[in-house]
């Protein structure tokens, strides 16, 4: 299943870079304090420190921010982008590492060069590590709309009913999830032949996966906005509050 994207320029691209090089040499900073004190204490220890801190954070730091906020760093996030698969599914510790080791070459010989040549040269403005990864930057739609429950009374999901779909939703991986909540969230962006397809495809996939199915006379739609919205509100108690949540995009 594919939802549609608007793929990243390089303007939104370079300014995510640009704020996480400010947010990287922040750290750094720190990392230099830190071990000036420890370098006082003890000769080499601080050197040590320092060289290992630096390692981490040229590595790390996207690898991480990458892989736990779905395809975002901080700078990213602040800039309306995120990395995803060409298949429009949130990316894997395996996409985000190999996108990243590829930097290494994307950034020679200057400035991100090379990177900035074969982006220009895409239709989807991908550099050296998206192609090597089949990711994507795209823009996060600011405008997505929350989840909502096409129900007038979200408690009409008893708690034995609730407990199963969390307990069967669970078996589904961190992509598959987010998959299902990314076409509930853009549901009003497609167009109505289409939103009919992808939620029948997504429901069809539910009930061979997860032996889920809608009620008698209940549209696939409002069958998966309901799955979505117990999946977006996770582990809270059933008397949580009844006003819908909104889902991060």
């Amino acid at each position: 299943m594919r939802i549609a994207y608007r793929v990243a320029g390089p303007g939104a691209r370079l300014w995510a870079w640009l704020i996480d090089l400010v947010l990287w040499g922040l750290l750094a900073f720190v990392g230099v304090v830190v071990a000036s004190v420890l370098e006082m204490g003890r000769a080499g220890l601080g050197m040590g420190i320092m060289v290992l801190w630096v390692f981490l954070l040229k590595w790390g730091y996207p690898l991480v921010f990458e892989w736990l906020w779905l395809g975002q760093t901080p700078g990213k996030r602040l800039a309306g982008i995120r990395v995803i698969r060409e298949d429009g599914t949130a990316i894997g510790l395996a996409q985000s590492a190999v996108r990243n080791i590829v930097r290494v070459v994307d950034a020679m010989p200057l400035a991100y060069g090379l990177g900035f040549a074969v982006a220009m040269t895409d239709r989807s403005f991908r550099r050296l590590g998206d192609l090597a990864a089949g990711t994507l930057v795209v823009h996060v739609d600011r405008g997505a709309q929350p989840i909502r429950v096409l129900s007038d009374r979200p408690e009409e999901l008893d708690r034995a009913r609730l407990a199963l779909w969390r307990q069967r939703l669970a078996q589904l991986d961190r992509r598959q999830q987010q998959v299902l909540l990314d076409l509930c969230q853009r549901r009003d962006q497609l167009p109505a032949g289409q939103r009919a397809g992808l939620f029948q495809a997504v429901a069809r996939f539910v009930q061979q996966r997860l032996d889920l199915a809608p009620e008698a006379y209940q549209s696939e739609e409002k069958f998966i906005l309901q799955l979505a919205g117990v999946l977006s509100r996770g582990n809270q108690p059933e008397r949580s509050s009844a006003k819908e949540r909104a889902t991060p995009a």
